[in-house]
């Protein structure tokens, strides 16, 4: 590993292992779901597991947060009266204790996202859905349906047994990618959340401190500002992520120059259309599309010989997953009180793959791996100081990824699908832009209500928040 220069970090939204990878024709029987026969019970229904015919299934949403993924991990709603309540104490009428935790919890029985999907519908719509509406959510993705993610994959190297760092949803699980910690918190929260009341250290204060190069990327003129500013504990590190914000663009010239920095946080679209994310219900050859010229841009650079691109992903969505999650140790003292929460297990698998030209085609190693385990590898790398948290400490490095003396000079193909982002679950305003919209407003000291929750008014409003007269992007009252 000490031979790579530059790592690029893509992160992609809410997908499992086996939603996109579980067909995979080079791993383990036990790792995937290729002809297994799986059946998952709903309330008067069943669903097998079965290959994806169109290409934004789960639809609509399934549920992320941790209510609903203990009712996926062990099949069950406690109470009872929970079926149809809202996942998060953000909305009203929210679940109760004990949160679909079984009195006696032991190994996840992994066949409960039917269950939770069937009345997290419920909760969406105000309506039951049909069987045909429900063989949604037990649709997974193949190398014919998802070629670009499976064949980089195969090419080079993927973990078969990773994990995401807390059993819920996106905004704690991108905090512990970053920063080793949640500090406690479980949920997205809607209006006080993680950008006002995250004050971990991060990755990016790390890589400051030693005064080593590292940039956010994103695209500016659909996304507008980075999701980083707004979350992960945006206050406080505003002005640093501000300048080291940079355009797609100048991904692409500083790819082309050989130049990019020593770590580069590349972000899909995540807030506005066209959503390139991955998150259910986007047309996953969004997502296809903007790996496969992340992919190119970074194997054409002059500096690919000394460049590696780890694309991962948040958590898994509630998406299905056939792995039951490990127990492991808290990262620090923080514990969620509402609802209870002690961090002392992972989160389901999710898929994350290592491209570098000293990584052997069809690279697979099955060892446990989690989130934090990249945070821990480019602290080591770059002799960036100690652990930042337990979680950081006791992950696993990266570094048997890198198991070829000699560079590669080969250049896979990848075939890249067309679509039209008019299709399927693209065009809207995503969960990450509305936490963004609200975050932003209450930054600046307006109500949050008072923000139209369109893409258009969203645009408008962090246009009017974050560039001046002459369109120079700034921060407001710094």
């Amino acid at each position: 590993m000490h031979r790579i220069k530059h790592f690029v970090v893509v992160m992609f939204e809410n997908r499992s292992f086996d939603s996109l990878l579980g067909h995979l024709p080079h791993i383990r029987p036990e790792d995937g779901v290729k002809d297994k026969d799986i059946t998952l019970n709903y309330p008067g229904g069943s669903l097998k597991i079965h290959k994806a015919t169109d290409f934004w299934s789960p639809n609509p949403d399934p549920g992320e947060q941790w209510p609903n993924v203990n009712a996926q991990l062990w099949n069950q709603y406690s109470p009872n009266s929970n079926g149809g309540k809202a996942g998060s104490a953000a909305f009203p009428n929210f679940m109760e204790a004990p949160y679909n935790i079984p009195e006696n919890a032991g190994t996840p029985t992994m066949d409960g996202a039917a269950l939770d999907y069937y009345w997290n519908y419920q909760w969406q719509t105000g309506r039951e859905p049909s069987n045909e509406e429900m063989q949604s959510i037990a649709a997974v993705y193949t190398p014919e349906t998802a070629p670009v993610i499976n064949t980089l994959a195969q090419e080079y190297g993927v973990f078969t047994r990773w994990f995401s760092e807390v059993p819920t949803c996106t905004n704690p699980n991108r905090e512990f990618f970053l920063t080793g910690t949640s500090q406690g918190r479980i949920d997205n929260e809607l209006i006080i959340n993680e950008a006002f009341s995250e004050t971990s250290k991060t990755i990016f204060d790390l890589f400051t401190e030693k005064k080593i190069p590292w940039k956010v990327y994103y695209d500016r003129p659909t996304q507008v500002i980075p999701v980083s500013i707004s979350l992960l504990g945006g206050v406080h590190h505003i002005k640093e992520i501000a300048d080291h914000a940079a355009t797609w663009e100048d991904f692409i010239t500083n790819a082309g120059e050989g130049k990019l920095p020593a770590f580069s946080w590349l972000e899909p679209n995540m807030m506005f259309s066209p959503l390139t994310d991955y998150h259910p219900p986007t047309d996953i050859r969004a997502g296809e599309e903007f790996l496969a010229t992340v992919y190119e841009t970074v194997r054409e650079s002059p500096a690919w010989e000394s460049t590696a691109l780890i694309i991962c992903f948040d958590e898994h969505g509630g998406t299905y997953d056939h792995v039951p999650p490990p127990a492991i140790i808290p990262p620090d003292a923080y514990q969620s009180k509402h609802p209870p929460f002690a961090f002392d297990r992972l989160g389901l698998r999710i898929p994350v793959i290592v491209v570098s030209p000293y990584t052997q085609r069809e690279t697979v190693i099955a060892d446990t791996f989690h989130n934090c385990s990249v945070l821990r590898s480019l602290r080591d790398r770059f002799d960036l100081g100690p652990p930042l948290t337990k979680r950081d400490e006791i992950a696993p490095s990266i570094a048997p990824m890198f198991n070829l003396s000699e560079p590669r000079t080969d250049r896979p193909f990848l075939k890249v699908q067309s679509y039209h982002p008019d299709k399927g679950g693209n065009e809207r305003l995503s969960q990450i832009a509305e936490y963004t919209l609200r975050n932003v407003a209450r930054f600046v000291g307006i109500d949050p209500g008072t923000v139209p929750p369109t893409p258009e008014g969203a645009k408008s409003f962090f246009h009017m928040m974050f560039f001046d007269q002459n369109g120079k992007f700034h921060i407001p009252y710094t």
